[in-house]
């Protein structure tokens, strides 16, 4: 069974939350050969769930669960994006709770956390540009060396990209 494609989320198994693994989903009880292990937020104990019921609401429905944190939405995006992006949508793995970002309108497309010398190497300078704006909101020297940022290191960087524009932002994060 092909994987649920997920818009403001193209890479959720690329980018470790989802991950192959076969298992019966505690949702809707069926076999699945690919599991989400990020964060869900709901009353109980929910280790992991299949994609499927990630996609179709099953999980939001069952558990009221939320897998991404929408607080900061600004109060022009529409409901339904922020109904897709908080339980319909998998989350990511962050020191923090995970962070979404968003448009004046529209949820950003997460695109993963960044690895410095990746960016760097291919000389990416719109993502390497959202990298230093958001460690600059940490307040890290302008001349931290962003190869040091690593997938799940401190500070880790999380990038999103605007459908609209194209253009990127991140958030930097570390405990």
């Amino acid at each position: 069974m092909e994987l649920p494609y997920f818009e403001y989320y193209p890479d959720p198994v690329g980018n470790g939350s989802i991950v192959e693994k076969s298992a019966t989903c505690p949702c809707c009880q069926q076999r699945r050969t690919f599991m989400y292990v990020g964060p869900i937020y709901c009353i109980e104990e929910v280790e992991e769930v299949c994609p499927w019921c990630i996609h179709d609401g099953s999980a939001a429905d069952k558990w009221g669960a939320n897998f991404n944190d929408i607080i900061h939405a600004p109060s022009g995006v529409p409901e339904h994006i922020l109904v897709t992006v908080a339980s319909r949508t998998p989350g990511y793995v962050s020191w923090q709770d995970n962070k979404w970002l968003f448009s004046h309108n529209d949820a950003l497309v997460f695109r993963g956390d960044v690895v410095g010398k990746d960016l760097i190497k291919r000389n990416e300078t719109a993502k390497i540009s959202a990298c230093r704006a958001a460690l600059a909101e940490f307040k890290f020297p302008e001349d931290f060396d962003l190869s040091n940022v690593v997938f799940g290191g401190q500070p880790a960087i999380y990038l999103f990209q605007d459908r609209a524009t194209g253009q990127y932002h991140a958030y930097a994060d570390m405990t």
